[in-house]
């Protein structure tokens, strides 16, 4: 089991089958995807989704699913991710933190970021 984190607002958790159609439709979204390479199929969406399942197998740490606490909604992903991708600047862990556009605005991206941030180096022992 991975671990979860909350903070007052947000609970940040592991993936559940039911995440995957708002992922998708979050995934769909240009703005959303505006500085990603892409928008993403239904396909595309559940395969990332599964790499996404897949790194918390291989580090302690990964994307977090992210809800709200006062709804229960799924929101987006918030979380710490080892690029697969060649910079000059590896090895890196990365802060990632994509929400539905209709929670932006809120501050729930910093406070989740700065959860996993927290995280990683109290708990994953990162440098």
């Amino acid at each position: 089991m991975n671990p979860s984190l909350k903070t007052q607002r947000l609970r940040l958790r592991e993936w559940r089958d039911d995440d995957l159609a708002p992922f998708a439709t979050m995934n769909a979204d240009p703005a959303v995807m505006e500085f990603l390479p892409s928008t993403l199929s239904r396909v595309e969406s559940d395969a990332f989704a599964g790499r996404i399942r897949a790194h918390f197998d291989e580090h302690i740490f990964g994307l977090w699913a992210v809800e709200e606490v006062a709804s229960g909604s799924f929101i987006g992903f918030v979380g710490l991710s080892v690029p697969h991708f060649a910079v000059p600047f590896m090895p890196c862990v990365e802060i990632g933190w994509p929400l539905a556009r209709d929670h932006w605005g809120r501050g729930y991206a910093t406070e989740a970021a700065l959860e996993s941030m927290k995280f990683g180096f109290e708990r994953a022992e990162l440098a």
